[in-house]
């Protein structure tokens, strides 16, 4: 077998995915704290407008990442990522033109998420075609610790773009700038050294592989237990993100009455335990459990059910607790994600990687969409935020439960490649 060698350039490789995926979801957040804002200008409920700059921006980044896990298999990620930024940039400077009425807004945010999806869809791919096998775990982890910059960025930036411009259309059309940076290292990407590792069906070999390795892998009860994870965990995490802004911001009753900047300058330390989380998560699966998830997971979902619930007894004079418990219960939840993706970075083929990996990011926007539903609709119907923070809370526990049944899909277990 041919020894394979990764070079220093994949550095440059990881540095550019992280500020690649944190400028999408910044733009992916960044309406959440304007809600209140945005259905005042529309005169719709809070539900309302929840979903149509929510919702609506899930579904479509949910389909774009189940689908574009075909294509990173075929085309590669790095004509992915330009394909994606190029129209997300556009669709974000749109927002500016489009969005002054109920209907623009929504088609907007809808071409929003649909150019966002598979910017996160590629991790497996980079893993594999750049990094060494024992890397990729952290390169995965590097991956949710990018997601929760942009997001701590976007919670942040588009107020503070509001505050500077008295219009949250031409607040959210900022969006645009981290986009136009990211396409830029797309484009050194694609103009630089090629990976170490070509996908099969581009280099034009193992076309066979394709095929029998999707289907082995979709045969194995792993890859649906991965997905399910992915699912459950992404609705707890992004519904939290997409509601919590508007919990912190609306007066109460029915939420705690801290506006705009104080929702985001309180949960933005959530985002940066998400970050402290993603990163610590596989150092501890891997160094202290030996690679074996099931008992960390276990404990982290159940600990971010726990404090999912203590956030129903918060007032807006709960002092250090308003950024505490929104800390604790994402940097427990963030150990899921970047440990599903390095676990099919490791343990799957490259020939599948792309399409697995596509796939069960893909169900994690499904999930995040779902969750949003079924908030979005319970805040409507019943003007409060407890009752989707209990519903959130049973969800990331039965993921805890879920971990327990993952394992190494016997059928992949030859598949580790010979590295230097």
């Amino acid at each position: 077998m041919t020894e394979i060698t990764y070079p220093k350039y994949r550095w440059f490789v990881l540095i550019a995915m992280i500020i690649i995926t944190a400028s999408g979801h910044s733009a992916n957040i960044g309406a959440a704290p304007l809600v209140g804002e945005i259905a005042e200008s529309f005169g719709t409920s809070l539900g309302e407008t929840t979903a149509m700059s929510m919702m609506v921006y899930m579904l479509a980044a949910a389909t774009s990442c189940l689908l574009s896990g075909f294509i990173i298999d075929r085309i590669g990620f790095v004509r992915v990522w330009i394909i994606s930024l190029t129209l997300l940039l556009i669709a974000s400077l749109l927002m500016n033109l489009t969005s002054y009425t109920p209907t623009g807004y929504t088609l907007t945010r809808l071409l929003q998420g649909f150019a966002n999806g598979p910017i996160t869809a590629v991790i497996a791919a980079v893993c594999q075609e750049w990094f060494h096998y024992k890397e990729r775990s952290y390169v995965a982890a590097a991956q949710g610790f990018a997601v929760w910059v942009g997001l701590s960025l976007g919670l942040v930036y588009t107020p503070a773009m509001l505050n500077l411009t008295n219009n949250w259309h031409v607040a959210l059309s900022w969006s645009a700038a981290p986009c136009a940076v990211s396409l830029a290292l797309a484009l050194i990407l694609y103009f630089g050294p090629k990976p170490p590792v070509i996908a099969p069906v581009s280099a034009g070999e193992q076309r066979g592989a394709y095929k029998s390795d999707f289907k082995l892998a979709l045969s194995t009860a792993t890859t649906f237990i991965l997905f399910a994870l992915a699912v459950l965990d992404t609705w707890y995490q992004q519904a939290f993100n997409d509601l919590a802004p508007g919990f912190y911001a609306v007066k109460p009753p029915v939420g705690l009455g801290l506006g705009p900047m104080g929702a985001g300058s309180n949960l933005m330390w959530a985002g940066y335990a998400s970050m402290l989380g993603g990163l610590i998560a596989p150092v501890v699966v891997e160094k202290l459990f030996k690679g074996k998830p099931r008992i960390p997971l276990f404990i982290a979902c159940t600990l971010s059910a726990i404090f999912m619930l203590c956030m129903r007894f918060m007032t807006a004079q709960s002092g250090g607790l308003l950024i505490l418990l929104p800390a604790l219960m994402l940097f427990f939840s963030s150990f899921v994600n970047p440990t599903i993706m390095g676990f099919i970075a490791k343990h799957y083929p490259h020939s599948v990687a792309g399409r697995i990996g596509g796939i069960a990011s893909g169900m994690a926007i499904v999930g995040a969409a779902i969750g949003l539903i079924v908030g979005s609709a319970i805040l409507h119907v019943t003007g409060a935020y407890y009752i989707p923070m209990i519903v959130m809370a049973g969800v990331i526990f039965i993921a805890g439960v879920a971990v327990a049944f993952l394992e190494v899909p016997k059928v992949f277990q030859s598949s580790k490649p010979v590295e230097s």
